[in-house]
């Protein structure tokens, strides 16, 4: 991190560590150093681009989109570009460049080829600080859920002491030089997700907004008023201020969208507990339904049983009433029959008078068993 009057964040290189305990003016990439623009060569190669990075100190390149897109990537270089960036990195104890280089990056844009060997050396850089040891791997990781994130980082950087930065002294690392280092990394890595893994201008405010943009709101309308007429860059409080009205619009949208839904859901509520309320009704209508036509089913069954019961004596009286019945009937027939006989006998022996007789006997015997039988079966037909 640097402020207008030069580097606050790298190493010098006569061994002193004393820029450190200097208190910044603001943090962020700072101004470009006018001294020398004009008189300044323009990087040609990344490796020229890297140089002149480390050189500015965390301060703003003065660069142009020409700049950024005349520069070329040469394979013959990526040796000493990577050795380059590891060593002027090594000295970067605030780790100041990367924000100021990618932030330069994420302005003008660049060829892919640029930008990817740009964002590469960048991984040299993060791997060259002790902040981020044991941390590349999540640094450069393809899955989402375990890529390392702005959390991770705010964390680390609040626990880092000065001995990890190699100083010999406590005095030599301020609160606010690990105020500036938190901010740096944690800004640098969030730079570096929007540029190699195409993050959200979302998702980029938001995790800002909780790790480094999280000053707590001032209690005195007058110094809110003060703090923001004062910003220097009003653009950056602009976008800001469009994200969260978008972000606000969004969530009354949504707001609208789930009390529309509850409306809904609460009249379907309505709906149902009218619907239940007319199927309990009819519920206990068949039920009633139901109970009566058990007893009725009961009162049957026992009707059944009853009838059943009677009629079983009734078909042993008719049995009996049968068996009798056929007796004298058999009994009677047998003897018309016997009587036809012997009227029979006698007409075939000339006895004309004694057969009609007979016959007269047997058929008023034979008429008046038939009249008998008709009466019992209900009446004579």
């Amino acid at each position: 991190m640097t402020t207008d009057d030069g580097p606050t964040g790298v190493h010098p290189t006569d061994g002193s560590h004393s820029l450190l305990s200097k208190e910044p003016a603001a943090t962020g990439p700072q101004q470009p150093n006018p001294g020398n623009s004009s008189k300044r060569e323009r990087p040609k190669t990344i490796l020229a681009l890297m140089e002149y990075a480390y050189s500015e100190a965390g301060r703003k390149l003065n660069l142009s989109r020409k700049d950024i897109f005349e520069l070329s990537v040469r394979p013959e270089d990526e040796q000493a570009e990577t050795d380059t960036v590891r060593q002027l990195a090594g000295r970067d104890l605030l780790f100041a460049v990367p924000p100021a280089l990618l932030s330069s990056l994420a302005e003008l844009g660049s060829e892919t080829l640029v930008r990817r060997r740009v964002l590469d050396l960048v991984v040299v850089a993060f791997a060259s600080h002790k902040l981020f040891e044991g941390r590349i791997e999540h640094l450069t990781e393809q899955q989402p859920l375990k890529r390392l994130t702005a959390e991770e980082v705010n964390r680390a950087a609040k626990q880092v002491r000065f001995s990890d930065l190699g100083l010999k002294d406590e005095s030599e690392f301020t609160d606010a030089g690990r105020e500036r280092l938190r901010t740096n990394a944690v800004t640098a890595l969030e730079l570096f997700r929007v540029l190699r893994d195409r993050w959200t201008s979302r998702q980029f405010i938001e995790d800002m907004s909780a790790t480094v943009w999280d000053a707590p709101a001032l209690p005195s309308a007058y110094k809110t008023a003060a703090v923001l007429a004062t910003a220097r860059n009003t653009e950056a409080l602009s976008q800001v201020s469009r994200h969260f009205e978008s972000v606000l619009r969004d969530s009354k949208r949504e707001t609208e969208k789930a009390i529309s839904q509850a409306r809904e859901q609460e009249l379907r509520a309505i709906r149902a507990e009218g619907l239940g309320n007319r199927l309990a009704t009819d519920l206990e209508k068949v039920r009633a339904d139901a109970a009566e036509l058990a007893a009725r089913a009961n009162e049957l069954e026992l009707r059944l049983s009853v009838e059943q019961s009677n009629r079983v004596v009734d078909k042993s009286h008719h049995v009996d009433d049968y068996e009798a019945l056929r007796t004298q009937v058999i009994r009677r027939l047998a003897t018309q029959a016997e009587l036809l006989g012997d009227g029979l006998h006698a007409l075939r022996h000339g006895s004309t008078g004694v057969a009609e007789e007979f016959v007269d006997r047997a058929l008023t015997a034979i008429g008046g068993e038939v009249t008998r039988l008709k009466e019992l079966d209900g009446g004579v037909q």
